[in-house]
């Protein structure tokens, strides 16, 4: 057996005896699983005293991709669950839903500023938009 086997054997082994697998994992809301960088409340361990930055959006658009980022963040913690346990029906359902509440954000959001990525179906193929306004450290920043 080769490293890389024994060392997914021995992670996937650890995992099943680990308290992740709870039947019902509790869940942080998006916005504060996204802060903490972590959705599930019984793995969240704070460093020492590090308190996680609360973002704040300064105008309606950061608003919206924060939004957008909190949401797509916790479909994916979502999504990597379920790699490990594909029959759990309510993180599938709640997976659902982020999944498709990500979908709006992004399809509102690009509809209003642009497409966020090459692939967007907002993009066009003779003009990329997202160099049209400023770039972050154009902005004028007071720290």
């Amino acid at each position: 057996m080769n490293r890389y086997n024994y060392f997914n054997n021995n992670w996937l082994r650890n995992m099943t005896n680990d308290k992740f697998l709870d039947t019902n994992p509790s869940l942080f809301p998006p916005k504060e699983g996204f802060e903490k960088g972590n959705l599930f409340a019984n793995l969240y361990s704070q460093y020492k005293d590090y308190k996680p930055a609360k973002l704040k959006a300064d105008n309606e658009r950061e608003r919206m991709f924060l939004e957008l980022a909190e949401i797509s963040f916790a479909a994916h913690e979502l999504n990597l669950y379920l790699d490990i346990h594909p029959n759990d029906s309510s993180m599938i359902a709640l997976f659902n839903d982020y999944r498709n509440k990500e979908m709006e954000l992004t399809k509102s959001y690009e509809q209003k500023y642009g497409p966020l990525t090459v692939n967007s179906e907002n993009s066009s193929s003779n003009h990329f938009s997202w160099v049209d306004g400023s770039w972050p450290w154009e902005r004028d920043v007071n720290v």
